[in-house]
């Protein structure tokens, strides 16, 4: 009789052991803060805090926070309170856990985080602020020496074959490169020398250096022929770009002066109580066709008219611009009623005023002092 094989049962299979978070307690906040001290790796624990400060806070109140050292904020009480947040277990948190761990990232790692930020910046803006910005001058001369290098290359293609040289076109070449006035100086001071020296070489010999001759020895007289065209060639171009920055250059006018400027220096009588009179804004003069003025030491009245196709200007304190035959002045014998009926004149009675004046006429020399009294000026 066959003997029948009894079929083995399958052991059942092992299930994996929940580790790290995942076996965390959700129903117990105090065994879950013990778990994360004991159990938790401390590598999980910023994943954790992230997401809650992600979920909790505005992007600035979350950049503050990061810019704390991952040391400052991965602790086990704070990575469990946040597992409870992030699973809706807020219920089972203590109000005062609660209050704690909002001043833990507001108040203490948002405030921190703020500083942090600030001096970084503050040390960004020191550092833009110190960094070293060439001048002008030194933008200019780096500029001619990438020029120079480019030419050099065109000199080096000369020294090698100077029989298969092909003539350089350097007015062309200083136009594709934009070569202005002061590239221009740089590149001439550089080839002027040289030209010199390859026009030395054309003298007689008995004019020569003997150094430079030497120097120059393997070159035949065409060779010395194409340098100075070469050269010429070069330092003439740098001569031609300088003429026509200057024939373009804008000339430069100079700003005009406001009329309170070009009074500014001016000593005048502001007013007299004796004759009762009081100056006008001395600006006024400026560009009027006649002045009248009063000096009240020498009682003299006078008239400043401008000269023809002029108008009356200042310059220190004195006038120009005057006609000299008809700025004149006369002494006022009764000079309180006198003066009382120039100040009730108008433009038409002021043509006869001095003529009405019974005086002996003086030559007006342009200079207004303390004594001087600037009555009337007319447009």
């Amino acid at each position: 009789m066959a003997l029948t094989t009894r079929k083995r049962k399958k052991a059942p299979r092992a299930r994996r052991k929940t580790t790290g978070t995942g076996a965390a307690p959700l129903d117990n906040y105090k065994r879950a803060k013990d778990f994360f001290h004991f159990e938790v790796d401390k590598k999980e624990y910023l994943p954790i805090i992230k997401a809650y400060v992600k979920k909790k806070y505005d992007k600035a109140t979350q950049q503050a926070i990061f810019k704390n050292t991952d040391s400052a904020i991965t602790y086990s009480h704070v990575a469990a309170f946040c597992h409870y947040m992030n699973n809706d277990k807020a219920d089972l948190v203590p109000d005062d856990s609660v209050n704690w761990m909002q001043g833990f990232f507001v108040d203490r790692l948002a405030e921190k985080g703020k500083t942090i930020i600030a001096e970084v910046k503050a040390e960004e803006k020191a550092k833009v602020k110190n960094a070293y910005v060439p001048s002008i001058q030194e933008r200019i001369k780096e500029a001619s020496g990438n020029i120079i290098a480019e030419i050099e290359e065109v000199v080096d293609t000369f020294i090698d074959n100077p029989a298969k040289f092909k003539k350089f076109d350097a007015v062309k070449f200083f136009r594709s490169k934009n070569v202005n006035q002061a590239h221009a100086r740089h590149i001439r001071a550089f080839y002027e020398g040289i030209l010199a020296e390859y026009k030395m070489l054309q003298q007689p010999a008995r004019e020569q250096e003997e150094d430079l001759r030497e120097a120059y020895a393997h070159l035949d007289k065409s060779d010395v022929k194409k340098a100075v065209e070469l050269f010429a060639g070069i330092v003439g171009a740098c001569d031609l770009v300088t003429a026509e920055s200057k024939a373009t250059r804008k000339t430069r006018t100079p700003k005009p002066k406001s009329a309170d400027k070009l009074v500014a220096k001016i000593k005048y009588c502001k007013s007299d109580e004796k004759y009762k009179v009081a100056s006008i804004n001395p600006a006024d003069i400026i560009d009027a066709t006649e002045v009248w003025v009063f000096n009240i030491k020498t009682r003299k009245i006078g008239k400043y008219v401008a000269d023809d196709n002029c108008t009356l200007q200042v310059k220190g304190t004195t006038l120009q611009f005057f006609n000299p035959k008809q700025s004149v002045a006369k002494t006022l014998r009764k000079p309180e009623e006198q003066l009382r009926e120039f100040n009730k004149s108008g433009k038409v009675a002021l043509r006869k005023f001095m003529d009405n004046i019974v005086a002996v006429e003086t030559k007006m020399n342009g200079r207004i002092n303390n004594d001087t009294v600037i009555l009337k000026a007319v447009k």
